[in-house]
């Protein structure tokens, strides 16, 4: 009975075993990449700024996951089985320090002493074409396609006034906003610019064209002045874009394909980016340091988060709860030797603002925490950055916007227009100063402005000056609501370096006093669920193309916000969306 049974438990180890080498075996092949191989980096769709690799990802296979891309081409820089990056730029939708983001990355593979090819399908199509041509224009070559154009025509910010909307729907507007700059809401209250507005506006939009100007003069060793001439010229058809010297071929993306192929004569095998980057079974097995990065995406709402499509690049918006467990995963992890917090968000509710931030100031206290801004770190979003030990924005990177707004709606005159009459019987003077079918009274606009509104924004300037080691005054000088760049902020001591993700990473692992060139284990935050948590949890969502009337996002959540819950809206929030 028991040589029985020790044959069936040996029978049993060996199937395992020999299964297990299977298994093995079958990883090796699948990421196996030959030598002389080139990288390939497709960039469509959504630029997220992270993906997934499990079955969620399949779910998000027309977007671009920035993490993904940033891994690759700084894995293949180092690999000496790669030889060579190309760069198809297949109709990407970024934001300008994503769109800077991914140039660095190219820049830095080129420094590596391999050569970068980048194909362009088109520069925009009926629409501005900057971004796309900004990271093409950062490899050695650039191809066009030969019915391509380069829609470099510009940056433009639009703004919406819709007071005689309101008037005309019977919809009184009770609201106001701490910071003369602070004018998300003026498209509620107003029916044109006001000057501040439009100073604020025009100081934005020449510093992005500016970097927009400079990056593609110096990419292309052109000097600014032709560049702006031809800006003023766009759109530039294929054959006069390979006059100016702004392309360097016009090619079919089946021909360029096929160069890459045939690079100098050899033979190479393609290696797609996703591919290459794959997990391999091995991996996240065994201790050792870590950088816990936790990415912070979308605008910022209490609790869970959610749906999120107008202004979530990747349809979901950043949820009080999984950032705050996120933060308190990493601080106790003994593993965790720094944090990285990658902010991409235009703000939202200061309750779940200072909710993340108290985070974020533990967290520091603990262990090193260093921000990375994207593309926005604004209003709320640059709320939960001021704790870190260091904060590093791309020069596009919109920030600041240090204030806050809120209010309510009387829909009231609305509903009387269609026959619906309302009354009520209260006790207390103040029970109706948030309900939607009244007006403030004097005394409570009062106390909404000055208890509510400016507590909010006192503390705003307090944490800034206590974080950022200035005074008081000097923050209110450079807040009052107001829209910065990235390389407008580091004059204003606002951020301390220009930047990308891995200058932030570097800075993580100096502060946390690990060898400059050691490799850590990266560590990303929240956990993904798996597909049926988050089917049961109805989570599931795509990632979404950006509406053609991508600049009403802002009116449009702010509006729904308003109308949501006791009709209250409290935020620091910002809502510029620049085209470019």
């Amino acid at each position: 009975m028991l040589k029985r049974i020790f044959r069936w438990f040996v029978r049993t180890i060996v199937v395992i075993a020999v299964l297990f080498v299977i298994v093995l075996a079958s990883d090796y092949l699948a990421h196996r990449v030959p030598a002389d191989s080139v990288l390939v980096v497709t960039l469509s769709g959504p630029v997220v700024e992270r993906g997934s690799n499990g079955v969620l990802g399949l779910l998000n296979a027309n977007g671009t996951p920035l993490n993904f891309v940033r891994r690759a081409i700084d894995r293949g820089a180092k690999d000496p089985r790669i030889i060579g990056l190309a760069i198809k730029v297949i109709d990407p939708e970024m934001e300008l320090a994503q769109a800077q983001e991914i140039a660095a990355e190219v820049r830095k593979f080129r420094k590596s002493g391999k050569w970068t090819a980048a194909y362009i399908e088109t520069a925009g199509d009926g629409d501005p074409g900057n971004l796309p041509y900004l990271v093409a224009a950062a490899a050695d070559s650039v191809s066009l396609m030969p019915r391509g154009e380069l829609n470099l025509i510009g940056v433009g910010l639009r703004e919406f006034f819709g007071r005689g909307t309101l008037d005309w729907l019977g919809i009184r507007p009770n609201i106001g906003a701490i910071g003369q700059y602070k004018t998300a809401f003026n498209v509620f209250t107003n029916k044109e610019f006001t000057e501040p507005q439009r100073r604020d506006d025009e100081a934005l939009v020449d510093d992005l064209f500016d970097q927009i100007v400079g990056q593609i003069a110096d990419e292309r060793h052109l000097d600014a002045a032709a560049v702006k001439t031809l800006v003023d010229q766009a759109p530039i058809n294929a054959a006069d874009s390979l006059k100016v010297k702004l392309v360097d071929k016009l090619a079919y993306e089946d021909e360029f394909t096929e160069r890459l192929k045939n690079w100098s004569g050899g033979h190479h095998k393609l290696e797609n980016y996703d591919d290459y980057t794959r997990p391999r079974l091995l991996d996240g097995f065994g201790g050792g340091d870590k950088i816990a990065v936790i990415y912070g995406s979308g605008a910022i709402e209490h609790g869970e988060g959610g749906f999120d499509p107008l202004l979530s690049p990747d349809s979901n918006a950043m949820g009080s709860d999984e950032i705050v467990d996120a933060l308190k995963d990493a601080r106790e992890d003994d593993d965790v030797r720094a944090v990285v917090f990658r902010v991409d968000s235009p703000g939202g509710s200061t309750l779940a603002s200072e909710l993340i931030r108290r985070q974020v100031e533990l967290t520091a206290k603990k262990k090193p925490v260093v921000v990375s801004m994207s593309g926005y770190a604004a209003s709320g979003g640059y709320w939960i950055s001021v704790p870190a030990k260091a904060i590093v924005a791309q020069a596009g990177t919109i920030t600041g916007s240090i204030g806050v707004l809120g209010g309510k709606f009387n829909i009231s005159p609305a509903t009387q227009k269609v026959y619906l009459n309302s009354d009520s019987v209260t006790r207390g003077a103040n029970f109706e100063m948030f309900d939607s079918f009244t007006d403030f009274t004097p005394a409570q606009q009062k106390i909404f402005e000055e208890q509510i509104l400016g507590d909010d924004y006192a503390y705003f300037l307090k944490v800034v000056a206590a974080d950022r080691h200035m005074t008081v005054g000097q923050v209110n000088d450079v807040a009052q609501g107001r829209v910065w760049t990235g390389l407008k902020a580091k004059q204003l001591k606002l951020i301390d370096a220009v930047g990308t993700f891995d200058d932030a990473l570097t800075k993580a692992k100096e502060f946390a006093g690990m060898p400059a060139g050691a490799e850590a284990k990266i560590e990303e935050l929240p956990e993904q669920p798996g597909l049926l948590e988050s089917l049961l949890a109805g989570r599931v969502t795509a990632a979404l193309s950006p509406s053609p009337a991508h600049a009403l996002a802002p009116v449009v959540r702010m509006f729904r916000s308003m109308l949501s819950g006791y009709s209250r809206f409290r935020a620091a929030y910002c809502p510029v969306v620049p085209v470019l």
